[in-house]
């Protein structure tokens, strides 16, 4: 029994509680500043020996996703839990018992704060007592007792509560959030492989500042449901995500595509809307791939180097690469309407646009995150602003009133305000208000 007590101690205790935060903590830094989820070998070529392997070893190239993260979380939440459980029947049983006249006088050691020459009720008032009780002493002396802000005491134990609900609720929209991706260019109309759901781009802009830099992209959307019919028009921007038929749509980035032209012979074999980065296939030659690498909107040379002298669309460079079997073709910088020649074909580059990248997400638990959120909020509340505050005024045998208070928390405030009160009272009695 006294070892499952001395577990049960160090598993809910406050000790436990911080050095769980503070290595969630450590493990949140470590991913967010190491890049997640890349290959093996990214961080094998890109990290020393030991390094990289302590980071595949620990799984810190996936921290989130991690079985020791997972573990720590859930302690984690029994910790939280078991110190809500333990406290809460103590902490109710303090509210309807602990503040009473009674209890507050066995504790008082007869020392007061001020000493009042007329009754007490004005300072009671004044202190935002609104209710008192009139009791005898052991020694028949009169005491009034008041309690306010009783719920204050919950404050510590609404924070554990809500800090557990806001975990529980990204975890579970960790595990179950739907995201899914699309881009394309102003006009286009993307489904959203593996739901019923189609984004059309109904126009894209990009506001500068007057230094020339990007200040906001802006991408206007619909969201079809195609099983239903229903749509939804909005504005998606940076930070600002566009809430349509309980999906979250993000600008997430953007980038440049161009549309492609393959003929033969002066005929159309194929036309498609390629994004830097993208590659396609040649119609009826799978062998032969074109890839669109990079697209430079300002095309220059710089140090032997493609490169872009502003971000103004003033002369067009298409960066490509062509394959055949898996084997460079050829690799150039096209300008303007310059062709790429192979054999009867000709490829050419035209009218390029920027492209927006639309993130789309559904998680149905953020609502236990928010819950979670106003938890915590009520509870600064209750903790900075519900002071539990108890003032009791016992009379003397000459008249006068010995008042006492005290405060768990801003003790030392609370009893400034009770001496100033009191001197004030007693100034206004001497002067005869």
């Amino acid at each position: 029994m006294k070892k499952k007590q001395t577990i049960k101690n160090i598993l809910f205790s406050m000790r436990t509680a911080i050095i769980l935060l503070v290595l969630l903590t450590v493990a949140c830094v470590v991913g967010s500043v190491l890049p997640q989820g890349e290959l093996e070998a990214y961080y094998t070529g890109y990290y020393s020996g030991a390094l990289s392997h302590l980071i595949l070893l620990l799984n810190l190239d996936d921290v989130f996703h991690s079985v020791w993260f997972i573990v720590l979380t859930i302690l984690l939440c029994l910790n939280l839990l078991g110190c809500n459980l333990i406290r809460f029947p103590v902490l109710f049983r303090q509210m309807k018992e602990e503040y009473t006249p009674e209890r507050r006088l066995v504790k008082w050691n007869g020392e007061a704060d001020a000493v009042l020459k007329k009754d007490p009720e004005m300072l009671f008032r004044r202190l935002h007592f609104q209710k008192t009780e009139t009791v005898k002493t052991a020694d028949q002396e009169t005491c009034r007792y008041g309690v306010r802000n009783k719920f204050g005491i919950w404050g510590a134990w609404l924070t554990h509560l809500g800090m557990l609900i806001i975990i529980v609720g990204f975890a579970l929209g960790q595990m179950f959030t739907q995201k899914y991706t699309v881009y394309g260019v102003v006009g286009e109309s993307l489904p959203v492989e593996g739901t019923h759901y189609t984004v059309t781009i109904d126009d894209f802009k990009t506001l500068l500042r007057e230094d020339e830099t990007v200040d906001q992209y802006i991408a206007n959307l619909t969201l079809t449901d195609t099983d239903s019919g229903n749509a939804v028009s909005g504005e998606a921007s940076v930070n600002h995500p566009m809430n349509a038929l309980g999906m979250k749509l993000y600008q997430n980035s953007t980038g440049w595509a161009a549309n492609v032209v393959v003929s033969r012979g002066g005929e159309l074999v194929q036309s498609e809307i390629l994004c830097a980065g993208e590659h396609m296939s040649i119609k009826d030659m799978p062998d032969l791939v074109l890839a669109f690498n990079a697209f430079y909107p300002d095309y220059v040379m710089a140090d032997g180097k493609p490169a872009t002298a502003s971000s103004e669309l003033k002369n067009p460079g298409y960066l490509y690469t062509v394959y055949y079997q898996g084997d460079v073709l050829g690799m150039n910088v096209l300008t303007g309407n310059q062709p790429i020649t192979i054999d009867d074909l000709t490829i050419v580059f035209m009218d390029p646009q920027p492209y927006t990248l639309i993130q789309l997400k559904r998680d149905p638990f953020t609502g236990i995150a928010l819950v979670g959120g106003i938890l915590i909020l009520a509870a600064l509340f209750l903790s900075f602003y519900m002071r539990t505050e108890e003032l009791w005024a016992v009379e003397q045998t000459d008249g006068t009133w010995k008042i006492a208070g005290y405060s768990r928390k801003g003790g030392v405030l609370f009893h400034e305000r009770i001496v100033d009160e009191a001197a004030e009272l007693n100034k206004e009695e001497k002067n005869g208000h």
